[in-house]
């Protein structure tokens, strides 16, 4: 088995080949770094390269100039030469400062040009997307997306040198890479099957990014031998937006069911130094606003004594600065706890010692149709859990009977579902006894669907 991809690896597995790859983004970064002059931005430098030249040879003049200056006052010269020379020095100060002026009022288009370029979500740039579309239909990602040739250029080698039997492309960007390495293979006499594992798509943040996606997904998705996803609904959905020949299998990122007690050497209770009485909440996975952390630290002047574990990719990532000053604000910053991962198979036993599990996530669509794998985490850990409003999450909660709902961004509710889980939370974890639903939501049990594609579409090459 061979795992390619940008990130560099965290674990070691044995029989399994890891490849970074190095994605340059010449492409990508190209637009935005080169941002033509118009009628926005006539004045704006044309380039990143000439924007900081003309600023450093104005810092390199500036010095010059303050050299001057100070010979001027240490040299001896005769009065009339000392008159002159000081004349040509004012002058060539009112000199520098115009051309600091006309540098700044470039400098400011350019960066302000930089900035659009990123989020180019203006009018004039929606009408720029919907030519594209319009004339180009399926190879408008070509266009609007040209991030996606930078991929192309640095995972295709790695792709066309394994040369492997089948492909496990995770999400619709390599969705295109799997595809092409498919085609080229199948060119040269090699056959490679490709696997779509679609997750839920996270709305995009311009019009621009959300038609070359589209664009993309109508030029591959029929293309895939087989698509997996994580929940029924989702399915359903994929299979009617692409038509596809078959209904994708549901493989959810569930744990592994653990076959002795929960006992992990360091868990969460003792990495943030509580006592066993001391009640504990606990958050994991990245903090994107939609996720809902304001949610929690909003609730925490109002829930006195208990504690926040914030279990996050990295804790020492920028975006954690807003929450922790929020937290600051209210006063509650000795009361919020920012840990790092754990290793996958100890996420269960990492996380038993808290007393509630959250999911405060945001009503968008791509919270609503299925069950995250956090939650999973959650209940193979026995937690108890609070989730907002959101239809997977909430329905399953309700039928289970392992926590409480609340109102989506609705603090004063996410109170009370907290302080009503706080009041009898055994009454809670007893749901994981009652019915057989943690190896249902197992990877042994989950994995039987993948296996089962996979063996079909290899066929006698298992």
């Amino acid at each position: 088995m061979t795992l390619i991809g940008r990130a560099p690896a965290t674990v070691v597995l044995a029989g399994v080949d890891v490849r970074q790859v190095t994605v340059r983004d010449v492409l990508r970064t190209h637009r935005v770094s080169r941002p033509r002059p118009g009628l926005r931005w006539p004045l704006a430098y044309r380039s990143a390269a000439a924007h900081d030249h003309r600023t450093t040879l104005l810092t390199a003049q500036r010095s010059l100039l303050t050299t001057r200056g100070a010979e001027l006052v240490i040299v001896h010269r005769p009065l009339p030469l000392l008159a002159l020379a000081r004349c040509g020095y004012a002058l060539a100060w009112f000199r520098h400062g115009a051309r600091v002026g006309w540098t700044r009022a470039r400098a400011a288009q350019f960066r302000a040009a930089v900035r659009r370029r990123e989020r180019p979500d203006g009018r004039l740039d929606n009408l720029v997307t919907e030519v594209a579309r319009l004339l180009l239909g399926r190879r408008a990602w070509r266009r609007l997306d040209p991030g996606l040739l930078d991929e192309e250029i640095a995972y295709g080698p790695v792709l066309d040198a394994v040369r492997p039997h089948l492909i496990h492309a995770l999400g619709h960007r390599s969705l295109g890479l799997a595809i092409r390495a498919a085609l080229r293979a199948e060119g040269s006499g090699h056959r490679i099957e490709v696997v779509w594992d679609a997750p839920p798509r996270v709305p995009a943040q311009t019009r621009r990014a959300t038609v070359a996606g589209d664009a993309l997904l109508r030029t591959f998705a029929r293309e895939a031998d087989g698509v997996v996803t994580v929940g029924d609904r989702l399915a359903g959905e994929l299979r009617l937006r692409h038509g596809l020949s078959t209904t994708p299998a549901v493989v959810r990122n569930a744990p592994p069911l653990a076959t002795g007690a929960l006992d992990h050497p360091h868990g969460v209770r003792e990495r943030c130094h509580l006592a066993a009485d001391v009640p504990l909440l606990v958050h994991t996975g990245p903090l994107s606003p939609d996720r809902g952390p304001d949610t929690v630290i909003e609730a925490l002047p109002k829930l006195y004594d208990l504690h926040a574990a914030f279990v996050v990719p990295d804790p020492g990532a920028p975006e954690l600065g807003a929450l922790r000053d929020r937290a600051a604000q209210l006063g509650v910053q000795a009361r919020l706890h920012v840990l790092p991962y754990v290793p996958v198979d100890e996420i269960p036993s990492f996380l038993s010692s808290a007393d509630i599990g959250v999911l405060p996530v945001h009503q968008l669509p791509h919270h609503q149709a299925v069950l995250a794998s956090r939650y999973l985490e959650y209940a193979h850990a026995r937690l108890p859990v609070v989730v907002s409003d959101v239809r997977a999450m909430a329905a399953a909660t309700l039928e289970l009977g392992n926590g409480e709902v609340f109102r989506a961004r609705d603090t004063a509710d996410f109170v009370r579902a907290v302080g009503a889980v706080l009041t009898n939370p055994r009454r809670y974890r007893k749901a994981y006894d009652r019915v057989d639903i943690l190896r249902q939501w197992s990877w042994q049990t989950e994995s039987t669907q993948l296996l089962d594609l996979y063996a079909r579409l290899l066929g006698p090459r298992r």
